[in-house]
């Protein structure tokens, strides 16, 4: 199936290629067989990097114990009101790159008092400010647009730098498990087909 991929593509290798979930709770809990598989595919360059999406610390963990290769990436749910302290901090331990899926907590941020503050005060849309958090936080952000506007808009956060005291306000935002928003990686099951 990946060769067919990369054919319809028209590419011998890709970038990066992840596991969307680990699904612990099917197939055995055994997610490390398809990370093998990803190894291969990096081995013969067929993907150049490889990675993760949604692992959590103990899954990270078992694939060290039992993989060759540290994931280049972990794309995982991380927000202001859902930062993953525990699963960025192990990244950033080991060399693994943390990309925020929903960087904007798929908008619900938008409205925080606290953020609009903070952008009102330094001239900036409250998209930026989380967007440029991320950023001096050393994470990846991809966030979602088709508004033209708001893409040239989520751009625009190099120009800029949050202060200190910024910066920590909103780390301050965190709800821990109650602000995520999306499937807890440890119970999700969905297999989409």
């Amino acid at each position: 199936a990946f060769d067919e991929t990369l054919a319809t593509l028209g590419f011998d290798y890709v970038d990066l290629f992840l596991i969307h979930w680990p699904l612990p709770t099917l197939y055995d809990g055994d997610f490390v067989s398809t990370w093998k598989t990803l190894e291969e595919f990096k081995q013969d360059g067929r993907a150049r990097s490889i990675g993760v999406s949604n692992f959590q610390v103990p899954h990270l963990k078992r694939l060290a114990a039992e993989g060759d290769v540290v994931p280049a990436v972990n794309q995982v749910e991380l927000h202001p009101y859902f930062q993953n302290r525990e699963v960025d901090e192990y990244g950033k331990a080991h060399g693994i790159v943390t990309e925020a899926w929903a960087p904007i907590a798929q908008g619900k941020v938008l409205g925080d008092p606290t953020l609009t503050e903070i952008a009102g005060r330094i001239g900036k849309s409250v998209a930026q400010v989380v967007l440029r958090w991320h950023i001096q936080h050393g994470n990846v952000v991809f966030p979602k647009s088709v508004t033209p506007e708001r893409i040239r808009e989520n751009i625009q956060i190099f120009d800029f730098e949050l202060e200190p005291a910024d910066v920590a306000t909103i780390d301050g935002l965190d709800r821990g498990e109650a602000g995520r928003d999306g499937p807890n990686p440890d119970a999700f099951a969905y297999v989409p087909g």
